[in-house]
């Protein structure tokens, strides 16, 4: 402490973060009573609202403003008790967890037609696929970017709807992820107007599969049990760090609470809600407020697509229909919702502050984050909704070379977060919200038009 001290010349303006024993151990007790506490949150579970109500109880201890519980009505999906069998040439179970969103309908046995990639599944005529359960077996590759999953991920998402399309009876796929293990992974589906069978089977289980297939023909049987379980409620958690201009855009930085059954959502998106908690606390704890407000929204119904109105990311849609008026008043969103892997690279919009990314670029120097203007940078699902409704986003990027062995699965607990990424997180956060926040007012000819948000 002494020598840092003595390094800083008198009246020199303190860049720093503030102390990490301050900021940083916020981030790693939170995540550890968010999950151990509460467990998993599926949306609109009594799990999902206590969560939120800890939390909007926590954000008012730390002193946020205007901290409220925005709920909103959703259906609950539930994966219920489903399996997947090998029936012939030989009887054993596979790992497998049902596809969300999806309503199973009654037990389906038939012939697999196996594929070795999306691609070539989609270019099968339907003839080759009626009455058949398609198994899509392409393996997810790992990457530090994630790029091979937002490749991927269009086969869970679409691949039910066109196997359903082709006449399908069922449909599988191996899971979208990078582990070796026999755990299944979840995630959301386009929900369809008829039952529909689909599963995702462990990594291990589809290469079993696809060594069988080709040995000769293979018959499945899908026990399904998934489907809606009723009208549930779920929510919205917002909180404001007051700026000393009220009438200032205001910087937007979110997460999302809720997660799937398997785990705890430890890393998704446990490790996010920490990490953006963490950073706005630690600038409240700062002794001057920032110029502009930050706002902190803890999105519900991320995970879980539904039927109507808002198909997918419901709790952004939600934010958008409540604060439509107030978006304009928006400078930027930023959310933290790519695993726990430590922020590598920060994606900056166009904002009209010439210096901005230099600033950026100083104030992490020591964390090696390459910063860098991306105008057209996507980010996590909900802050692309506020994207699509014409709010400016802005990226961090995370190594998320680990992601994948996590992602949606039995093994998103507390004991595989890597605590000093989430330490980093925290600085990372902190620095860069009290940065934009801070940044100098600019005239604005006339306001940013707002579109809506599409489905």
């Amino acid at each position: 402490m002494l020598a840092l001290l003595l390094a800083s010349p008198a009246g020199a303006r303190d860049e720093r973060p503030p102390a990490p024993a301050v900021a940083s151990e916020v981030a790693p007790a939170l995540l550890a009573e968010l999950t151990t506490r509460f467990g998993a949150r599926p949306a609109g579970s009594p799990a999902d609202r206590a969560a939120a109500a800890w939390l909007a109880g926590r954000l008012r201890a730390f002193g946020l403003s205007h901290v409220a519980i925005e709920s909103f009505p959703i259906l609950r999906w539930s994966p219920g008790d489903a399996a997947v069998d090998v029936i012939a040439p030989e009887r054993r179970r596979l790992v497998a967890t049902p596809l969300g969103g999806l309503v199973s309908g009654p037990t389906v046995t038939a012939r697999v037609v196996a594929y070795d990639t999306y691609a070539a599944f989609l270019a099968a005529p339907a003839d080759s696929v009626r009455g058949r359960i398609v198994a899509v077996l392409e393996a997810l590759p790992g990457t530090a970017d994630g790029a091979g999953y937002l490749r991927l991920v269009v086969m869970r998402s679409e691949g039910p709807a066109a196997a359903a399309r082709k006449g399908a009876a069922g449909f599988v796929l191996r899971s979208l992820a990078t582990h070796h293990e026999r755990l299944a992974s979840s995630g959301a589906t386009k929900p369809l107007a008829r039952p529909f069978p689909a599963f995702a089977i462990s990594p291990p289980d589809a290469e079993e599969l696809g060594r069988l297939a080709t040995k000769g023909p293979v018959t499945l049987r899908l026990r399904p049990g998934a489907g809606w379980s009723g009208r549930a409620v779920t929510q919205n958690v917002v909180a404001t760090l007051p700026g000393r201009d009220p009438t200032a855009p205001a910087v937007l930085v979110s997460a999302h609470l809720d997660s799937w059954e398997q785990g705890t959502g430890a890393s998704d998106d446990g490790f996010g809600i920490a990490a953006v908690v963490a950073a706005v606390k630690a600038l409240h704890d700062r002794p001057h407020r920032p110029l502009r407000s930050i706002r902190l929204v803890l999105f519900g119904a991320e995970e879980v697509t539904q039927p109507g109105s808002y198909p997918n990311f419901a709790g952004a849609r939600r934010y958008i229909e409540l604060h439509r008026r107030e978006l304009a008043g928006i400078d930027l969103a930023a959310e933290s919702d790519w695993g726990g892997g430590r922020i590598v690279g920060l994606r900056l919009p166009d904002l009209g502050d010439p210096g901005l990314d230099r600033r950026l670029a100083a104030g992490l120097a020591s964390e090696n984050v390459l910063v860098r203007t991306d105008r057209s940078a996507s980010g996590p699902p909900d802050a692309d909704v506020l994207k699509a409704a014409g709010v400016p986003l802005l990226r961090l990027d995370q190594d998320a070379t680990l992601l994948f062995d996590t992602h949606h699965n039995a093994r998103d607990t507390l004991d595989q977060v890597d605590m000093s990424a989430l330490r980093q997180n925290v600085r990372v956060w902190t620095t860069v919200l009290r940065l934009l926040a801070d940044r100098p007012l600019t005239p604005s000819p006339s306001p940013r038009p707002l579109r809506r948000a599409g489905p």
